[in-house]
């Protein structure tokens, strides 16, 4: 009996403890931290060893919507996709030993600049380092996520991936209709004809669609510009492509937009071949190693999200519900 009471009294107290401490945390009277930490340096870590290998190949992860925005989690903030990417290339050159970097990219793309500023600092990369790019689309790499494959050497999908809709979106919407029905009315006071452009309290004017359609069609020209330049594509080709239309690796691979059809276990002795080795070790950068990862694990951790069960936060409409007032190359099926 002695016994039983002294473990119920210890379950109490320990109970008693997760609470006070929690309540704390949240208050602010006291600082818990969990979960890696994302000031700390990367650790590199071995996910797939060759014998005898002295070269390495990086597998990065591209995975999510692109962005310069850190990452929400319930207990904290993780880098931004963009971050992410940039401090692990950041890391890599200065490491000699390194010869291509693998970028497994999973996105249905993301911001247009943010998109931009990626496969800038790809090429500047590559420019700098001498070092290979090799791409392995996963289920996604669409949109966004297809305009920063253009910085590779090699593009690589699975059969099954989607890729293409080359083009842009912009989506503001229009409640000035149910305000009107409601007897509810916004006071606007501006300078400029458009300076409330894209506004939802009001419907767009001609004016407004027509300089929302040439701001699109100018950021069009530029993601059309970047394909033709790195896929040599014929204007038949071009045609298709300036429709959005998505592909699947098999039918892109047809159309010139992607070099060969495989799985990531083959990209990984492709890409050591690429930096000009026969023999190559496979490594991520991660907070925290993880003993039993693979090539699929995910090689820098993220802030965990927290759990939702409202329709309207489902993953089929986080992205369209998530976006900021801007032009996307960003695949909204």
């Amino acid at each position: 009996m002695a016994k039983c009471n002294a473990m119920r009294s210890w379950a109490k107290w320990t109970g008693l403890f997760i609470l006070v401490t929690g309540f704390l945390g949240l208050s602010g009277c006291a600082t818990i931290k969990l979960g890696p930490s994302y000031d700390k340096p990367f650790k590199e870590q071995v996910v797939a060893e060759t014998d005898g290998a002295q070269a390495k190949v990086l597998l990065v992860e591209v995975k999510g919507t692109i962005s310069d925005q850190p990452d929400k989690g319930l207990l904290g903030k993780a880098p931004s996709l963009l971050d992410s990417v940039l401090m692990q290339l950041k890391k890599a050159e200065d490491d000699e030993r390194i010869k291509t970097v693998l970028l497994k990219i999973n996105t249905p793309g993301g911001g247009v600049t943010a998109s931009d500023i990626l496969y800038h600092e790809l090429l500047a990369f590559k420019e700098r380092t001498g070092k290979k790019l090799y791409v392995q689309m996963m289920d996604v790499a669409a949109s966004g996520g297809y305009y920063i494959a253009m910085a590779a050497d090699h593009i690589q999908a699975h059969s099954t991936s989607v890729t293409g809709s080359v083009g842009v979106i912009s989506m503001t919407p229009d409640i000035s209709g149910t305000m009107e029905k409601i007897g509810v009315g916004v006071n606007i006071y501006k300078t400029g004809e458009s300076k409330d452009m894209g506004s939802p309290f009001r419907a767009a004017s001609e004016r407004d669609k027509t300089l929302f359609q040439n701001l699109v069609e100018e950021m069009a020209q530029r993601f059309y510009g970047v394909v033709q330049k790195n896929r040599k594509l014929t204007d038949q080709q071009m045609n298709e492509v300036k429709s959005a239309r998505i592909y699947t690796g098999e039918a892109a691979k047809q159309a010139g937009l992607v070099d060969s059809l495989g799985y990531l276990s083959s990209a990984t002795q492709a890409a050591c071949e690429l930096g000009g080795e026969s023999k190559c070790n496979v490594v991520t950068y991660r907070y925290q190693k993880n003993p039993n990862a693979s090539l699929y694990s995910p090689n820098v951790s993220v802030a965990p999200q927290t759990p939702s069960m409202n329709l309207l936060e489902a993953p089929i409409l986080n992205h369209a519900l998530n976006l900021e007032p801007g032009l996307y190359y960003l695949y909204l099926p």
